[in-house]
């Protein structure tokens, strides 16, 4: 989140403004973030950096002759002193890494985060109004399903408080920190195409989703770079639940011709497209192998156990809350790519090699 470090300028230099400075300015001159330097200024003492770079923003705020906006640092004193997580479908597993790093990150700056359901306020979105216009948070990490159902929420929100938007790229004021999801899509069709599979099907979360999107693209990029393509009957939408999981997976396997192997773009769907196997007679992976995306304690307990490529679930929640922070202090909106680590597969038992499944009838 922060820019390579840079040397301050000499009293005089052209570059350095004498009046009228930020903090944006500042942070851009000691190549730190905003929210680094409001909490060295205000001499925050859970703030870990080094010394240097606490010598180097307060050198670079002297010779800028920052002055803090006091109407601006009194509405931060006045703050509620907490954000606010809202996640789509609170019950789902692959949550939780994201939460995990969401809290760790509101830890370190000394505030409460807040957890409540996207659904809930969907259904109710006065009680959204509400809590912002009263000020009990003083801005909102958003995790939806990225659809056009979501912008209510989104107008609601950014209107208001500053608002990132986890794993959906947005347009306007609202930040926003999405996965590499094409390359571990990928990452998944490489690994069939590796075991001899030719056949492949794909099972999308909500087509309409920008995140489901990026991913399908990176199965067609895998198969691409192998003269290959995707069959249009192969190509199946389900959701974010087991059980629309399984209606996918009941698609797939009543296909007169079908796909000796598939790659199910949402973790929980690929959970219940095993389900619709147990239930068609189909052995996973020797007649089918599935592969799915993101990792989860439920992957090691299904049934068979599924192999998935996972993602930097807990770094997406850590730096969507970061992002949040410094939007908070008076920084910039962004749009962030959590690219470290790298999408990393976790080979389990359902796939096989191509030859162990019969040909695509």
């Amino acid at each position: 989140m922060t820019t390579p470090p840079r040397a301050p300028a000499e009293p005089g230099s052209p570059e350095i403004r004498r009046s009228g400075a930020t903090v944006v300015d500042v942070a851009r001159e000691a190549g730190v973030s905003v929210a680094v330097v409001s909490r060295v200024l205000n001499r925050d003492p859970a703030l870990r950096v080094r010394d240097a770079t606490r010598t180097r923003v307060h050198a670079v705020a002297e010779q800028l002759s920052y002055t803090p906006n006091t109407s601006a640092r009194s509405l931060r004193l006045a703050s509620s002193g907490a954000i606010c997580f809202v996640v789509n479908d609170l019950a789902n597993p692959i949550h939780a890494a994201a939460i995990e790093g969401a809290q760790a990150s509101a830890e370190r700056s000394g505030r409460v985060m807040l957890l409540t359901d996207a659904d809930e306020l969907s259904a109710h979105p006065e009680r959204l109004q509400g809590m912002l216009d009263s000020r009990r948070v003083d801005g909102l990490v958003m995790h939806l399903p990225g659809i056009r159902d979501d912008r209510a929420l989104r107008r609601i929100a950014q209107a208001r408080v500053p608002t990132v938007v986890m794993n959906s790229r947005v347009r306007g004021p609202a930040g926003s920190v999405i996965l590499d999801d094409e390359a571990a899509s990928r990452l998944a069709t490489e690994h069939l195409l590796e075991l001899g599979h030719r056949e492949i099907g794909v099972i999308t979360a909500l087509a309409a989703s920008d995140r489901s999107q990026r991913r399908r693209q990176g199965v067609e990029r895998a198969l691409g770079a192998r003269g290959l393509s995707l069959a249009p009957e192969w190509v199946i939408e389900a959701g974010f639940s087991v059980a629309l999981g399984e209606v996918a997976g009941d698609r797939l396997l009543a296909q007169k011709r079908r796909p000796t192997a598939v790659v199910v773009l949402n973790v929980m769907a690929a959970i219940g497209v095993l389900g619709a196997c147990r239930r068609a007679g189909v052995a996973v992976p020797d007649e089918l192998s599935v592969i799915g995306l993101i990792d989860t304690w439920v992957c090691d307990h299904s049934s068979p156990p599924l192999t998935v490529v996972q993602m930097p679930i807990r770094e997406l929640g850590a730096q969507a809350v970061s992002l949040l922070l410094e939007m908070i202090e008076g920084g910039p909106r962004a749009s962030l790519i959590v690219r470290e680590p790298a999408p990393r597969l976790v080979l389990r038992s359902s796939t096989a090699s191509a030859a162990s499944a019969p040909a695509a009838r």
